[in-house]
């Protein structure tokens, strides 16, 4: 049984912890703030969608547009902190790819519309909004996904801007916005990350199936290496 550690991100954590069970032999923790020693006892870290990331935290200002959840930053950095440590294969989704990119020294838009025009928010609480995507050759996830275009959901308004260390873009929009960040092989922890919500597409769909077979197949990498350094 592979063991994930889930970031609490309120009433919807049952959407992702329903996504990350269509992997088989899975466990989801929900871990809050103050209990991050728990993803010690974890095989892979999800990191999911809310609030934007507080702008001092990657050199930039305040701004009206931007509604930061300084506590979960902090929670969350903390269990970055630990999945690099262990090596944990980490995903990200939506927010999680943001703070994912802020983490490791990357900066953020601060508001897609407001400084580039660009629209990516959802139009309403209960709508995605959808746009095309490009993935880049070469990344894992278009490995994985399979496809080198396709339509995805949208719901931000920030998106990551300079790339963190040990990061590379694996997906753009149609409008240049980065859509997917993956690790380069340099970093501890294999890391996939996407700007859009596979946990509300339909699984059938190549951009949530393709999404979550990466991720499996970094915890099966993970969990075989584990196994060899311990004589399993």
């Amino acid at each position: 049984m592979l063991r994930i550690g889930m970031s609490d991100c309120g009433e919807k954590n049952v959407k992702y912890a329903e996504y990350m069970n269509k992997l088989t032999h899975v466990e989801v923790r929900v871990i809050g703030a103050g209990s991050e020693s728990q993803l010690e006892s974890c095989d892979g870290l999800l990191l999911t969608g809310g609030g934007d990331v507080a702008p001092e935290l990657y050199g930039d200002w305040p701004d009206e547009t931007v509604h930061a959840d300084s506590a979960r930053d902090g929670s969350e950095f903390k269990l970055i902190d630990l999945a690099t440590k262990h090596h944990l294969p980490i995903l990200g989704i939506c927010r999680g790819l943001q703070v994912l990119n802020v983490y490791f020294g990357g900066t953020l838009v601060l508001d897609l519309e407001k400084y580039y025009g660009r629209k990516h928010e959802a139009p309403s609480k209960n709508e995605d909004r959808y746009h095309g995507v490009r993935l880049v050759e070469g990344s894992h996830l278009r490995n994985f996904i399979r496809q080198e275009t396709g339509e995805v959901n949208s719901a931000h308004h920030q998106a990551a801007d300079r790339i963190g260390s040990g990061l590379r873009v694996a997906a753009r929009a149609e409008d240049g916005t980065v859509e997917a960040i993956e690790g380069n092989d340099g970093l501890p922890s294999r890391i996939v990350s996407v700007q859009w919500h596979p946990e509300r597409i339909q699984f059938d769909n190549p951009f949530a199936r393709g999404v979550l077979d990466l991720f499996g197949s970094c915890l099966s990498n993970y969990n075989d290496t584990e196994n060899y350094a311990h004589g399993g």
